[in-house]
């Protein structure tokens, strides 16, 4: 199988960091913590969601951890014979300037530091949303796409992709009989691992 996975939110868990270090920011606690969004979470402006993104996303880019068994399960994954590819919308990587190259540079890292390796990667656009991610889920042929945000798994799943979403606070209100929900990347690999044997 070929197997398409988002970052954000699926290899990492940024809900959590936009909870630890908005609350750090801020001074309180979130106003809705099962929003997606830092807008939405804090109830603050693009300008405060701004300055946090300055102070804080470097810092998540480079040091943020992995899910638990993440790289574990995507190891034995390639070891089974799939092939995994990243579909991301990693904040700046899919831009041709310098900050594209840097932040591209910066995510490779980050991977190789954790120990992934994927078959290839498409950099999607913020801009160009969950349309993005299906000129991935077609560039890669993938049978498969886990990711976590509603709008991508609902848009996917309409086009006929099957979605393994990543379950979390945010989108628990999404169905859709081509969206499974998984809870954490070893349930993921069963399911994986389960879909491969019937196919």
């Amino acid at each position: 199988m070929n197997i398409g996975i988002d970052c954000d939110g699926v290899l990492t868990d940024m809900s959590e960091y936009i909870l630890r270090y908005g609350e750090k920011l801020f001074g309180h606690k979130a106003s809705n913590p099962d929003a997606l969004d830092i807008t939405d979470i804090f109830n603050c402006t693009k300008i405060q969601e701004t300055f946090f993104g300055l102070r804080y996303f470097l810092k998540y880019c480079k040091k943020w951890p992995p899910r638990k068994y993440a790289s574990s399960a995507v190891k034995e994954l390639k070891k089974d014979g799939h092939k995994v590819f990243q579909i991301t919308a990693r904040k700046f990587t899919s831009g041709n300037g310098p900050l594209g190259a840097v932040s591209r540079y910066i995510y490779k890292s980050w991977l190789k530091d954790h120990n992934f390796e994927f078959d290839g990667i498409f950099y999607c656009s913020e801009s160009r949303g969950p349309a993005d991610k299906l000129r991935g889920v077609r560039r890669f042929s993938a049978d498969v796409m886990i990711d976590d945000r509603p709008d991508v798994a609902v848009y996917l799943a309409e086009k006929g992709v099957r979605v393994f979403l990543f379950d979390t606070r945010y989108n628990r209100k999404v169905s859709h009989r081509n969206i499974t929900r998984v809870c954490d990347w070893k349930d993921i690999y069963r399911k994986i691992s389960e879909i491969a044997v019937i196919a």
